[in-house]
């Protein structure tokens, strides 16, 4: 508790130290047509709640709470997450070149996690893909990092998901004995806390893409390691992660089919759609919020009782029917 306090508390204050760093450095977020803010607003501040996880995971390996093959797994490959993202933040690459870096970071992660064939779908339901198993984890790990930067719209939406997502998710890595993944989860949680202190409504400052993607990939590397090394099935997270993939994934589903320029900036979220439709950036986020403890408690209730199966389908149901209420009130609109 003492050292979660101290995390959300440092966070809090290298957040807003580091915003002086993005002015001099210009690293400002300047409002355009296809933005949700109106002000000028450094952005960037992402760099600080991954410094300090990568602290963190020092740490613990210098009081041998992980082995070699657990920082192995994490240090490389979030290393290079990172990176790309504070470049991107800085200098912004090409959409190919984020995606290549993305792909082969995923297949690093294949080969460290081994055998990623089979999917537990339950405690006793397996779902065995065989070498389909290997394409599909390195684009879900790619997909995860991409869908989390487009869902980055709004104050305070990204580090609310990381909240839920990542809290709920150590109930389930302590529940099964995994204490020092657990940490690692609640630690992001304590450091997102502190930048969430000045990225809530209205935001003096942005996480950027170093911050968006990092999330994003743990999320994707966290459910498959929960998955393949302690058999805590895929679904719990898929639902937890709910309100990010359903959005993004419907929206570039339905772009795609009116033959939209996939890679276009646009506002055609949900969550945007919510924004423009009159309610106002703390509305959306707290829907979200009562949205997102809705499916934690449908996560846990499922984890419990091994209902996966009910418990995705009651996820779709809801998540389903919100979405089609946010179209009747404001459909989505052509965006070229």
């Amino acid at each position: 508790m003492i050292v979660g306090l101290g995390l959300f508390l440092g966070s809090a204050a290298l957040v807003r130290l580091f915003c002086y760093y993005a002015v001099k450095q210009g690293l400002i977020a300047i409002p355009n047509a296809r933005s949700s803010h109106q002000v000028a607003t450094p952005l960037g501040a992402g760099v600080v709640f991954v410094l300090l996880w990568f602290l963190c995971l020092l740490v613990g390996n210098v009081y041998h709470l992980f082995s070699v093959h657990v920082l192995l797994l994490f240090v490389p490959s979030t290393l290079v997450v990172s990176l790309v993202g504070f470049w991107d933040d800085h200098r912004e690459l090409s959409a190919r070149k984020r995606l290549l870096v993305q792909v082969l970071v995923a297949i690093f992660c294949v080969i460290m996690l081994g055998d990623v064939t089979a999917l537990h779908l339950s405690r006793y339901t397996t779902l065995t893909l065989g070498w389909a198993g290997l394409v599909l984890t390195v684009l879900s790990i790619a997909w995860s990092i991409n869908l989390y930067n487009f869902m980055d719209g709004i104050d305070g939406l990204a580090g609310v998901e990381a909240l839920f997502v990542f809290g709920i998710g150590g109930f389930f890595f302590w529940h099964v004995g995994a204490i020092p993944l657990a940490l690692l989860t609640w630690t992001l949680v304590a450091t997102v806390a502190g930048f969430l202190v000045w990225n809530w409504p209205k935001a003096s400052v942005f996480m950027g893409d170093v911050g968006s993607y990092f999330l994003g990939f743990l999320v994707g590397l966290f459910s498959l390691i929960a998955d393949h090394l302690y058999h805590i099935p895929i679904t719990v997270w898929i639902i937890l992660y709910g309100v990010f993939w359903f959005d993004t994934t419907m929206t570039l589903i339905r772009r795609f089919i009116r033959h939209e320029n996939l890679a276009m900036a646009h506002r055609e979220h949900a969550f945007h759609r919510l924004h423009r439709a009159g309610y106002s950036n703390t509305q959306v986020l707290w829907g979200v919020i009562a949205l997102n403890t809705l499916l934690a408690c449908i996560a846990i209730w499922a984890f419990k009782t091994d209902s996966f199966k009910w418990g995705f389908g009651l996820t779709l149901v809801i998540l389903t029917a919100v979405y089609l209420k946010i179209e009747q009130r404001l459909p989505m609109a052509k965006t070229q």
